[in-house]
């Protein structure tokens, strides 16, 4: 069993609420409410305040949600990798859901019982940290109640690092927002929330002093709720008005690594040079100095980063989020060596063994290292064991995904290089020069999923109705107008054989009946290496 301490941060101001029409299909859903496991004390009860706005508002949509964001992390856990702390933001599930979810997928329902939400105040200004009143039994959300632990409570008001609130804060997100995630990914545990007001650095050392003596228990995990840099004029926070993307991304991988590194010095130096808008500072440090307090030191990654301007395309008025967790064991990628996993659309495949995929796949990784970051010079092939059949010409695509979502997807229909400098290029094309995309930048590599497609031989189709979904790739020419599928496309869109060649003529700028008169179609067969 875990106890999770949550550091619960400032969200974004001013972010719009969940859309009328997400709020109409709510109103047509079950509005009954679904208690948790965990029953409360009889004792006043703290409602949900935020509930429609930034996040669903009913039993049923608000799940939904949720479990469809906790389903499209895409993680892996290792069985012996615990997560014990983390930061996660508390914006509205709309922009910062995805990457909260980084987090919550990998708690362990089997170990947690128990939920320390630590958040600071945006209602009412206060010094210090403070407890709930000792007569809240419970937090209400659509989900259900999640009851407080008023024991642990008593603890830490014990330790004198914190005291105790005066009066429910009933118009406060940064707690709310984190139990429907906790409710799905945990589904019963006991809460203890605690409000944090202004904090000297003294009082942030005493804090985290008393929270290092509950986490040398098996059964704790933290998380501080954080949302990053809140940038542009409504947030009255301009520090520079070109490159805004890139300098947004900086900030955040700046910022996100030293915080993984425990190093609270270089976070300090950062928050004080930049006057970096985190509205998590203070609980994120109290979140560092208890780590850092502890007898062996844990093993901090960044699961997830992005802005908001991601999202809506406006970088003028954003707000970037970071998911970074703590782990007692060693870090996914330390423990154990990816394998390689080959997905074949039909009977083709190149024949490479798994020491071969490995090989490719470090060339498409290194490279995207290299010229996302501008290494310069020459890429260094000599590293890798390349033998004849990576050597032998082939067509290729490279595409590159993030939080479940395309970031990048060029490849060759010809043969006409080796497969490994096809693989080389067409990794460099996908990172920097797709025209849908602006170029990856330095603090999305960590978060970057990888796909190489290696093509069979191309043959000519005579017949439409050939083509076989799923199992085809297929390009479509008509005069000097010419698109392709891979053969997974139409197969994850779930169209039939007709809806894909009226999007393949879309796709190459002709109408979507082009494809029923003067066109040739060719068909081939790939196979996708990903990793596991």
């Amino acid at each position: 069993m875990a106890t999770l301490l949550t550091l619960g941060l400032a969200s974004c101001d001013g972010e719009p609420p969940i859309s009328s029409l997400e709020k109409r299909t709510e109103k047509r859903e079950e509005t009954t409410m679904q208690a948790t496991p965990n029953v409360p004390r009889e004792g006043r009860i703290r409602p949900p305040a935020v509930a429609g706005s930034f996040y669903e508002g009913t039993p049923a949509a608000l799940r939904r949600r949720v479990e469809s964001l906790l389903h499209e992390t895409g993680k892996t856990r290792l069985e012996e990798e615990r997560l014990f702390a983390a930061v996660a933001p508390h914006a509205g599930y709309i922009y910062s859901g995805a990457c909260a979810a980084a987090v919550y997928a990998r708690l362990d329902r089997r170990a947690i019982r128990r939920v320390i939400l630590l958040a600071p105040s945006h209602a009412r200004g206060f010094r210090g940290a403070e407890l709930p009143p000792s007569d809240l039994t419970a937090y209400r959300t659509p989900l259900g109640d999640v009851p407080i632990d008023q024991a642990i409570c008593a603890l830490l008001e014990r330790t004198g690092a914190f005291g105790r609130e005066p009066e429910i804060n009933r118009r406060e997100h940064s707690i709310e927002v984190h139990l429907p995630f906790l409710q799905v990914a945990l589904e019963a545990f006991e809460l203890v929330p605690v409000l944090c007001g202004w904090m000297s650095a003294d009082d942030v050392q005493r804090a985290g002093g008393a929270l290092a003596s509950v986490l040398k228990d098996e059964k704790t995990v933290v998380i501080a709720s954080s949302d990053f840099t809140h940038y542009g004029h409504s947030f009255d926070y301009v520090p520079f008005r070109d490159r805004v993307r890139e300098r947004l991304y900086e900030y955040l991988e700046k910022a996100s690594r030293a915080v993984a590194a425990l190093d609270l010095a270089d976070f300090r130096q950062h928050l004080d040079q930049t006057g970096d808008t985190i509205c998590g500072r203070t609980p994120i440090e109290i979140l560092m100095i208890a780590l850092k307090s502890l007898p062996e030191r844990p093993v901090g990654r960044v699961l997830s980063v992005y802005t908001s301007g991601d999202l809506t395309g406006d970088f003028e008025h954003s707000v970037s989020y970071a998911a970074i967790g703590f782990f007692r064991s060693v870090s996914e990628s330390a423990a154990v060596e990816k394998r390689i996993i080959e997905h074949r659309s039909g009977q083709w495949t190149p024949g490479l063994d798994e020491g071969e995929r490995r090989t490719l796949f470090a060339i498409a990784r290194d490279t995207l290292e290299w010229a996302v970051r501008g290494s310069g010079g020459e890429f260094d092939f000599s590293r890798y064991p390349l033998t004849d059949r990576l050597r032998e010409p082939r067509a290729t695509f490279v595409t590159l995904k993030k939080s479940g979502h395309l970031r990048g997807c060029i490849g060759s229909l010809a043969p006409d290089a080796p497969l490994y400098r096809s693989v080389h290029h067409n990794a460099i094309q996908a990172a920097l020069h797709d025209p849908r995309f602006p170029p990856v930048i330095p603090a999305e590599l960590p978060h970057l999923h990888v796909d190489v497609s290696i093509l069979s031989p191309i043959r000519d189709l005579p017949l439409w109705r050939e083509f076989k979904i799923g199992e085809q790739g297929i390009i479509l020419i008509k005069g000097f107008r010419r698109a392709v599928y891979l053969p997974e496309v139409a197969l994850e869109q779930g169209w039939t054989v007709e809806e894909t060649l009226s999007s393949l003529s879309e796709k190459a700028g002709l109408p979507p009946d082009a494809w029923k008169s003067g066109a040739r179609f060719q068909v081939f067969e790939s196979v996708v290496l990903t990793e596991e």
